[in-house]
């Protein structure tokens, strides 16, 4: 099994959707950490994105794997409020330039 397959299948794509804006944003669970996608922009938090999908122009595992979710309609959906989504966005960003300074 791939590494997108597995993914997919183990339930680390997670979708979580804010009310009542429906707004969207995407996390796997990777080996290491969350990685936060954004499958419309093409763009991932992880490593492997600013150092090889960039200049390689192909996507890492983690966006394969979303896009994949979606098509299969296989992903662990959240709820969450308008209220929260600031705060949720504060917390991904941070965690996201702490990975990448590691």
């Amino acid at each position: 099994m791939s590494r997108i397959d597995s993914a997919v299948e183990s339930g680390s794509v997670k979708m979580l959707r804010f009310a009542p804006s429906g707004r969207t944003l995407w996390i796997v669970v990777g080996r290491d950490s969350e990685y936060w996608t954004d499958p419309e922009l093409g763009f991932c938090s992880c490593k492997d994105f600013y150092f090889s999908s960039l200049t390689k122009g192909e996507p890492c595992y983690h966006l394969k794997s979303v896009h994949k979710a979606m098509l299969d309609e296989k992903f662990v959906a959240f709820e969450f409020s308008d209220d929260e989504y600031t705060a949720f966005l504060q917390a991904l960003v941070q965690d996201s330039a702490s990975q990448l300074l590691r």
